[in-house]
């Protein structure tokens, strides 16, 4: 073989000898898990909220007593809202197709609910099912006659599938959250696929077949929306952030106040039934579910 003819079969090895380095069959925890949430910043908008009537609402409804209480008790969080978007955003715009995507790809996620009547907002419920905080999550929303989305982690479905189809069965909406809650920022379009391929085949042991991702952390990439493409899967987001998962720092008073100061139109309000102790979350959703039905909102399942 002349000398030209090895440089040329050398050229021709590199890239396969680089794809060959990568694990298609990588296990869901390689990919790297971020230390904190990434906190989103809301918009404005003021509905003022008494302080004294919270707190008392709040005492009424942790039975155990233990919700930790802001210094100070008067202090507001500031709002959290997304700050991506800085006008109502369309939340499927596109770029071009990979060629193993069977939709279009996003360029960013859906952050509001924009075709659901003039006070429709959504209220998501991340990182469950859990055994304890799920059930009670559930009952309020009999209570209250709405419909919630619930974001879940495929690792948590196996030991919960009769919860999960209970989440079904009273018409709520069941999303693809990953398998074990992995920060995606940095990973590649295969370690994204087998998230979300992990997730899926769990939710199908429950008969459930997503068609909504949301990125843990909030953090989206172009694998990811790649990965959203190839798998069906809508990317969705949120606009309301009270923090609830800040448990060492905010109480259920933040969460409703939060909530109740920063809600729009349209909005997608975050909170949590999973991952951590819940007990602040499921107190604070007894007292601004009520409020904001009484403000004319409309809670929508997406």
């Amino acid at each position: 073989m002349s000398e030209e003819d090895l440089q040329r079969t050398a050229r021709l090895e590199r890239p396969e000898q680089a794809e060959s380095n990568e694990q298609p069959d990588l296990a869901a925890d390689d990919v790297p898990r971020a230390p904190r949430r990434r906190v989103v910043a809301a918009l404005g908008g003021v509905t003022l909220v008494a302080g004294i009537g919270v707190a008392t609402a709040i005492a009424a409804a942790i039975r155990s007593g233990s919700t930790k209480t802001a210094a100070g008790g008067d202090a507001v969080p500031a709002a959290h809202r997304s700050p991506r978007p800085t006008a109502s955003p369309s939340p499927t715009a596109t770029a071009t197709a990979t060629p193993h995507a069977t939709m279009a790809v996003a360029t960013k996620p859906q952050y509001y609910v924009d075709n659901d009547g003039p006070k429709a907002i959504a209220l998501t419920m991340d990182d469950g099912p859990h055994p304890v905080y799920t059930p009670q999550v559930l009952e309020i929303l009999r209570a209250y006659d709405i419909k919630a989305t619930f974001n879940m982690i495929g690792r948590q479905v196996g030991a919960n599938l009769s919860l999960v189809r209970e989440v079904s069965a009273a018409g709520h909406t069941i999303t693809n959250h990953t398998w074990n809650h992995a920060d995606l920022t940095h990973a590649t379009y295969t370690q994204v696929c087998s998230q979300m391929d992990r997730c899926n085949d769990a939710l199908a042991n429950a008969n459930q077949h997503p068609t909504i991702f949301r990125a843990p952390y909030g953090n989206w990439s172009t694998a990811v929306f790649q990965a959203c493409a190839a798998r069906d899967l809508r990317p969705v987001d949120w606009s309301v952030d009270p923090r609830d998962w800040d448990t060492a720092n905010v109480d259920a008073q933040d969460i409703v106040r939060t909530v109740l100061r920063t809600t729009r139109p349209h909005d997608i309000i975050l909170e949590h039934d999973g991952g951590g102790v819940r007990r602040n979350t499921v107190a604070a959703l007894r007292i601004f579910i009520p409020r904001l039905l009484d403000e004319g909102y409309n809670f929508v399942a997406m």
